[in-house]
Protein backbone atom coordinates (compact mmCIF):
# COMPACT_ATOMS: atom_id res chain seq x y z
CA UNK A 1 0.00 0.00 0.00
CA UNK A 2 1.13 3.54 -0.87
CA UNK A 3 -0.23 7.18 -0.05
CA UNK A 4 -1.27 8.73 -3.26
CA UNK A 5 0.97 12.17 -2.65
CA UNK A 6 -1.57 14.24 -4.84
CA UNK A 7 -4.66 13.11 -2.52
CA UNK A 8 -2.26 13.86 0.70
CA UNK A 9 -2.03 17.50 -1.17
CA UNK A 10 -5.04 18.36 -1.51
CA UNK A 11 -6.52 16.87 1.89
CA UNK A 12 -3.59 18.71 3.15
CA UNK A 13 -5.49 21.75 1.77
CA UNK A 14 -8.66 20.71 3.57
CA UNK A 15 -7.50 19.94 6.67
CA UNK A 16 -5.92 23.80 6.85
CA UNK A 17 -9.42 25.11 5.59
CA UNK A 18 -11.43 23.30 8.39
CA UNK A 19 -8.56 24.65 10.63
CA UNK A 20 -9.37 28.39 9.60
CA UNK A 21 -13.01 27.99 9.56
CA UNK A 22 -12.43 26.37 13.08
CA UNK A 23 -10.26 28.93 14.76
CA UNK A 24 -12.78 32.05 12.90
CA UNK A 25 -16.10 30.17 14.11
CA UNK A 26 -14.75 30.08 17.89
CA UNK A 27 -13.43 33.44 18.06
CA UNK A 28 -17.22 34.38 17.43
CA UNK A 29 -18.15 32.18 19.80
CA UNK A 30 -15.96 33.24 22.34
CA UNK A 31 -16.58 36.89 21.61
CA UNK A 32 -20.43 36.71 21.12
CA UNK A 33 -21.53 40.21 21.86
CA UNK A 34 -18.57 41.72 19.23
CA UNK A 35 -20.03 39.50 16.76
CA UNK A 36 -23.87 40.29 17.30
CA UNK A 37 -22.60 43.67 17.54
CA UNK A 38 -20.79 43.29 14.04
CA UNK A 39 -23.71 41.41 12.56
CA UNK A 40 -26.25 43.86 13.59
CA UNK A 41 -23.99 46.44 11.99
CA UNK A 42 -24.88 44.95 8.70
CA UNK A 43 -28.76 46.23 8.96
CA UNK A 44 -29.68 43.37 6.47
CA UNK A 45 -31.47 41.28 9.10
CA UNK A 46 -34.69 42.27 11.46
CA UNK A 47 -32.99 42.75 15.18
CA UNK A 48 -35.40 39.70 16.24
CA UNK A 49 -32.82 37.31 13.81
CA UNK A 50 -29.78 38.89 15.22
CA UNK A 51 -28.76 36.85 17.80
CA UNK A 52 -29.86 33.49 16.20
CA UNK A 53 -27.61 34.74 13.21
CA UNK A 54 -25.09 35.23 15.61
CA UNK A 55 -25.41 32.46 17.84
CA UNK A 56 -25.73 29.61 14.84
CA UNK A 57 -23.36 30.96 12.17
CA UNK A 58 -20.14 30.39 14.08
CA UNK A 59 -21.45 26.76 15.19
CA UNK A 60 -22.10 25.87 11.25
CA UNK A 61 -18.46 27.21 10.44
CA UNK A 62 -17.05 25.43 13.86
CA UNK A 63 -18.95 21.92 13.43
CA UNK A 64 -18.12 22.14 9.76
CA UNK A 65 -14.36 22.62 10.19
CA UNK A 66 -14.25 20.14 12.78
CA UNK A 67 -15.64 17.63 10.31
CA UNK A 68 -13.34 18.29 7.24
CA UNK A 69 -10.48 18.24 9.33
CA UNK A 70 -11.54 14.86 10.89
CA UNK A 71 -12.44 13.93 7.10
CA UNK A 72 -16.25 13.28 7.96
CA UNK A 73 -18.42 13.97 5.71
CA UNK A 74 -15.86 16.27 3.30
CA UNK A 75 -18.36 17.13 0.39
CA UNK A 76 -21.16 17.71 2.74
CA UNK A 77 -18.80 20.22 4.59
CA UNK A 78 -17.02 21.86 1.67
CA UNK A 79 -20.52 22.35 -0.02
CA UNK A 80 -21.49 24.27 3.42
CA UNK A 81 -18.78 26.39 3.90
CA UNK A 82 -18.14 27.58 0.26
CA UNK A 83 -22.26 28.49 0.57
CA UNK A 84 -21.58 30.29 3.43
CA UNK A 85 -18.76 32.16 2.18
CA UNK A 86 -20.53 32.69 -0.67
CA UNK A 87 -23.14 34.62 1.55
CA UNK A 88 -20.89 36.22 3.06
CA UNK A 89 -19.49 37.63 0.13
CA UNK A 90 -22.92 38.73 -1.30
CA UNK A 91 -23.63 40.36 2.08
CA UNK A 92 -20.17 42.54 1.95
CA UNK A 93 -20.78 43.76 -1.38
CA UNK A 94 -24.22 44.72 -0.51
CA UNK A 95 -22.90 46.83 2.44
CA UNK A 96 -20.05 48.03 0.51
CA UNK A 97 -22.50 48.88 -2.43
CA UNK A 98 -24.74 50.72 0.72
CA UNK A 99 -21.45 52.80 1.79
CA UNK A 100 -22.08 51.87 5.41
CA UNK A 101 -18.05 51.59 7.31
CA UNK A 102 -18.56 48.83 9.29
CA UNK A 103 -16.58 45.98 10.92
CA UNK A 104 -16.58 42.73 8.87
CA UNK A 105 -17.29 40.65 11.96
CA UNK A 106 -15.26 37.93 9.96
CA UNK A 107 -13.33 36.37 12.76
CA UNK A 108 -10.06 35.52 10.82
CA UNK A 109 -7.05 37.37 11.26
CA UNK A 110 -8.26 40.62 12.53
CA UNK A 111 -10.96 43.39 12.86
CA UNK A 112 -11.50 45.55 9.40
CA UNK A 113 -13.86 47.58 7.70
CA UNK A 114 -15.67 45.43 5.14
CA UNK A 115 -13.86 46.37 2.15
CA UNK A 116 -11.66 45.12 -0.86
CA UNK A 117 -9.50 43.17 1.01
CA UNK A 118 -12.00 40.93 2.78
CA UNK A 119 -14.09 40.21 -0.62
CA UNK A 120 -10.41 39.05 -1.87
CA UNK A 121 -10.19 37.09 1.48
CA UNK A 122 -13.36 35.48 0.77
CA UNK A 123 -12.90 35.04 -3.16
CA UNK A 124 -10.18 32.88 -2.15
CA UNK A 125 -12.16 31.12 0.39
CA UNK A 126 -14.81 30.78 -1.94
CA UNK A 127 -12.37 29.10 -4.97
CA UNK A 128 -10.67 27.24 -2.42
CA UNK A 129 -13.39 25.44 -0.73
CA UNK A 130 -15.52 24.84 -4.22
CA UNK A 131 -12.03 23.94 -5.94
CA UNK A 132 -11.50 21.28 -3.23
CA UNK A 133 -15.46 20.35 -3.65
CA UNK A 134 -15.20 19.38 -7.31
CA UNK A 135 -11.76 16.98 -6.65
CA UNK A 136 -14.20 15.49 -3.82
CA UNK A 137 -17.21 14.88 -6.22
CA UNK A 138 -14.82 13.75 -9.22
CA UNK A 139 -13.10 11.19 -6.25
CA UNK A 140 -16.46 9.98 -5.87
CA UNK A 141 -17.74 9.58 -9.29
CA UNK A 142 -14.43 7.80 -10.46
CA UNK A 143 -15.18 5.54 -7.46
CA UNK A 144 -12.27 5.82 -5.21
CA UNK A 145 -11.65 4.53 -2.25
CA UNK A 146 -12.16 7.16 0.87
CA UNK A 147 -8.63 5.25 2.33
CA UNK A 148 -5.70 8.06 1.64
CA UNK A 149 -4.16 4.09 1.19
CA UNK A 150 -4.07 3.23 -2.52
CA UNK A 151 -2.32 -0.15 -3.68
CA UNK A 152 0.82 -0.24 -4.97
CA UNK A 153 1.29 -0.62 -8.60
Amino acid sequence: MRISGSFMGLRALEVVLGGLFFYAGLQKVLHFHEFAEAVLAYQLLPESLVGLAAAGLPWLEVVAGVCLVAGFKRRSCLLLLAGLVAIFLVVILITMARGLKIDCGCGLFSQRQVGWAAVLEDAVLLIWAAGLYGWELLRYEKGEPESIAQPAP
